[in-house]
């Protein structure tokens, strides 16, 4: 097959999770996918400012899908399709975390805003991402009176996510696992695949043209979309199950290997 875009994930895929960059083998890599013409774009539970200050090595992917489908974002940073939480929806969750002490934090389009628990998302995201400047002292809870939030992520025992939904499933909210008791909180029906399909619709591409790279339970929606879904072998042992195949682990620059055995060098 002619594939003529690769759809990659960043943490845990493009980079190890922890780590604050692109190795320069994979950066490479993907540069000379793009020399030779092939569509790349990046899908990640980040949002479009997260992904600067070098982060990516380089790397300038030709489309962004941030945070888990919510947003798509062209070469220069314009927004393609947007949507953003409902005010009900960011107060339940806010409610909720204050009641429990559970640390919340919104995605916004300049920045990640802590409205409970600043300094525990703000360790979090040091030791997941290295980056955890990346995190704003949201606790008066006044920035979505600019602008609503794209998503949201929360840390709380899988319990607690149960009782929300048993007290909030009317809203559809859904929890997508980072890590253990770490949840990324998107709107009902929103994932990867969303904003993918979104992208080819306005390049006017199928889905059978594109490989999509993971490694997360976030990124399995795309992963089943695209012609070839591909999760690396450290990822999640069920995205691994759906996968059509995998790639060698983020820790040996499998993206790297994958674009040479499906492109050539």
């Amino acid at each position: 097959m002619n594939y003529k875009m690769m759809v990659l994930d960043i943490d845990g895929t493009l980079m190890r999770k922890g780590c604050p960059q692109v190795t320069d083998r994979v950066a490479k890599a993907v540069k000379a996918l793009q020399k030779k013409g092939v569509i790349v774009a990046v899908a990640t539970g980040r949002t479009y400012f997260a992904m600067s200050g070098g982060i990516l090595n380089g790397i300038r992917p030709d489309y962004a899908i941030c945070s888990n489908g919510a947003q798509v974002l062209d070469q220069k940073g314009s927004v393609l399709a947007s949507r953003t939480m409902t005010p009900e929806e960011m107060y339940a969750l806010v409610d909720y975390c204050e009641d429990y002490d559970d640390a919340l934090c919104f995605c916004f389009e300049d920045g990640y805003y802590a409205y409970v628990g600043y300094e525990t998302i703000r360790q979090f995201y040091q030791t997941a991402t290295g980056h955890g400047e990346h995190v704003k002292d949201g606790e008066d809870q006044d920035r979505h009176l600019k602008s609503m939030p794209l998503a949201a992520f929360c840390c709380m025992p899988r319990q607690r996510v149960e009782r929300f939904r048993e007290k909030y499933g009317y809203l559809g909210l859904q929890f997508m696992p980072y890590a253990v008791g770490r949840y990324d909180v998107v709107q009902q029906g929103l994932d990867k695949a969303v904003g993918l399909s979104a992208l080819l619709e306005k390049l006017e591409m199928k889905p059978e043209e594109v490989v999509a790279v993971g490694d997360n339970q976030n990124d399995l929606a795309m992963i089943r979309l695209a012609g070839l879904g591909v999760c690396m072998e450290n990822g999640d042992e069920e995205v691994k199950r759906q996968a059509d195949r995998l790639a060698p682990a983020c820790e040996q620059d499998g993206v790297a290997l994958l674009i040479e055995e499906l492109f050539g060098k």
